[in-house]
């Protein structure tokens, strides 16, 4: 307990007024005078020398008012020590964990802390509880299936929020496929617990195809593992009357005329890619602090055209002249805002821009990494932060390396560095011309097909420690009311004895 107003204390020192009033106010009897003695003469009456205490009770109950008073006047308040919280206990599996084989791997550890009476849920939006029905049927049972990428660093903070006290506990479980991650990472919380499992997975599509002749068709095929994405390419003869066509190690692809397109697709796969038969056009912006960048850039996308057997064309444009409306790509590297006519053509026509601005250069020490090894980066320019943006190259630190920024039909992707040796390794790298392949020949489900596998220290984010105030506060309660309530009552005692007193 303590006082708001401690001063008022002072006041409980009234009680020397009604102590000083029962002395004062000693009695004094009627004397009679008998006898002789009525001739004696009257003596001084000494008061002090014979003080004696009557009505002590009253005397108490007085100053007890008195003090009660000057105590509630000071504003006393008591402090409830904070209650100990019960601690909150929950595990969490990602869904392409709870769909595939690989839930055998966790099921022990799952299982032991469900013993211990952890609760379970899904890792996506609504954090859905699995009973232990379901999971038994989950994890007795596992089969492969694809399942939506979603984004586990984004889905953190808001899981995060539901265990804010030290003493809880929480497990997570997900994998460590890179398709899995998008954006960067936020601080983590100290009293969670992020096991990243491996899944070794292998996949095979479809991601372009070209007629390069009148009965000849070259198919691009992507294939992923851990390790990283390569592509290879397998021409095939066909005819008008064919449905499908053998590309090798057992996998057929079906063709499907529609009007004037002819489209193809891999069995069981119902993603479709259009057959192109019309070279690719890119136009190229340059400024005069990323000229030394284009001829990197021009090398890598002449690679791909021979590579795949599409021809593309590859124009200069100025700055200040209109967009090609025939453009598929537009690579803009120059500091310039990139022109309102140019957004237009992005929303409505769908094409595609690159923007590589190198704005505010750092000098930094980093690595990306490749399927042919880890390329190292000189610079990077300031990152544009937004939820909306998907990073699709991260450094080996976590950092965006290449964003994406849907546009009406089109995209912006937003690069951080540069080719030249200046700024990185990438322009005398043989994996550059493998990186952008998927970007000028765009699979529209390439990302379900990615398992390229995360490092660890890149897919955990920081941890944070919890700040005390997030503990329960301690509560207080006014004992003003109770401390009048008692002077009262003990105020009509003291008038009801009080009253005795004076009839008796």
């Amino acid at each position: 307990m303590f006082f708001l107003s401690p001063y008022w204390l002072f006041a409980a020192s009234a009680i020397l007024v009604p102590i000083a009033i029962h002395l004062w106010n000693k009695r004094q009897g009627k004397t009679v005078k008998v006898g002789s003695l009525r001739w004696l003469e009257a003596s001084a009456s000494k008061r002090w020398s014979s003080i004696r205490l009557k009505d002590v009770w009253l005397l108490v109950l007085r100053c007890f008012i008195l003090i009660l008073l000057a105590g509630a006047l000071a504003k006393p308040v008591w402090v409830h020590p904070p209650g100990k919280q019960k601690s909150r206990n929950a595990v969490y599996v990602g869904q392409e964990l709870l769909y595939s084989t690989a839930i055998k791997s966790i099921k022990p550890a799952v299982d032991s802390l469900l013993q211990r009476g952890y609760t379970l849920h899904h890792y996506a939006l609504g954090f859905a509880q699995i009973t232990q029905e379901q999971w038994q049927a989950l994890s007795s049972n596992p089969n492969d299936s694809t399942v939506g990428n979603g984004n586990h660093w984004a889905l953190l903070p808001a899981m995060a929020q539901h265990y804010p006290q030290p003493q809880d506990s929480v497990w997570l479980f997900t994998s460590d496929q890179q398709r899995h991650f998008k954006g960067a990472p936020t601080a983590m919380q100290q009293n969670i617990i992020w096991i990243p499992v491996a899944l070794e997975a292998t996949t095979t599509w479809l991601q372009a195809a070209i007629k390069i002749g009148p009965d000849s068709i070259q198919f691009i095929l992507g294939n992923s593992t851990r390790e990283g994405t390569t592509f290879s390419r397998i021409r095939s003869a066909f005819s008008d009357q064919a449905q499908s066509i053998n590309v090798g190690a057992g996998r057929q692809v079906r063709l499907q005329q529609q009007g004037d397109s002819l489209w193809v697709h891999m069995q069981k796969d119902e993603q479709k890619v259009f057959v192109r038969n019309k070279p690719l056009r890119v136009s190229i912006v340059s400024g005069k602090a990323q000229q030394a960048d284009v001829k990197y850039l021009q090398a890598a996308i002449q690679a791909i055209s021979n590579y795949t057997g599409i021809p593309i064309t590859m124009k200069p444009v100025a700055i200040t002249a209109s967009p090609d409306t025939a453009a598929a790509w537009l690579f803009w590297l120059s500091s310039e805002e990139l022109p309102q006519t140019w957004k237009q053509q992005v929303q409505q026509q769908g094409t595609r821009v690159w923007l590589q601005k190198a704005e505010k250069p750092a000098t930094t020490t980093a690595h990306f990494a490749s399927a042919g090894g880890n390329i190292k980066l000189r610079q990077l320019s300031k990152i544009i932060a937004s939820d909306r943006y998907t990073s699709l190259w991260l450094t080996s630190s976590g950092e965006p390396l290449l964003t994406k920024q849907p546009l009406g039909k089109g995209a912006i992707y937003h690069f951080r560095s540069g080719f030249s040796p200046r700024w990185s390794q990438l322009g005398q790298s043989a994996q550059l011309p493998e990186l952008l392949l998927p970007l000028l020949l765009p699979q529209a489900a390439a990302s379900v097909y990615d398992v390229r596998a995360l490092d660890e220290e890149q897919l955990k984010p920081t941890v944070k420690t919890l700040q005390e105030s997030i503990k329960q506060e301690s509560q207080q309660s006014h004992l003003i009311p109770w401390l009048v309530l008692a002077a009262f009552i003990l105020f009509l005692a003291e008038r009801l004895i009080a009253t005795k007193r004076a009839t008796a």
